[in-house]
């Protein structure tokens, strides 16, 4: 099983972690990535923002990345979420 870490903006790390995903940071700067990039294994899910990756582009090194829009109006539902991670990465999660 993965774990799942959110890098994201304010809104979409509260909204994570109000679903139950612990390890949600909020991103503002390189400095925030820097903080949480050395405890992030090869093999972690990771979900970000593509402002996060416009900050720190050698986070596309980790295979198990996923990038959700910035927009929240861009994901209408759950089912939008999990169809993001299935295409990316191949496999369906239960949120």
């Amino acid at each position: 099983m993965f774990k799942m870490i959110v890098l994201g903006n304010p809104d979409f790390a509260a909204a994570m972690r109000l679903v139950g995903v612990e390890d949600s940071f909020v991103v503002r700067s390189r400095e925030d990535v820097d903080k949480v990039i050395g405890k992030i294994g090869k093999d972690e899910f990771i979900l970000v923002n593509p402002s996060v990756l416009e900050l720190y582009p050698d986070l596309n090194e980790f295979r198990n990345l996923v990038s959700i829009p910035d927009d929240p109006d861009e994901l209408k539902t759950t089912q939008d979420l999990n169809d993001i991670i299935k295409n990316a990465v191949g496999i369906e999660l239960n949120i």
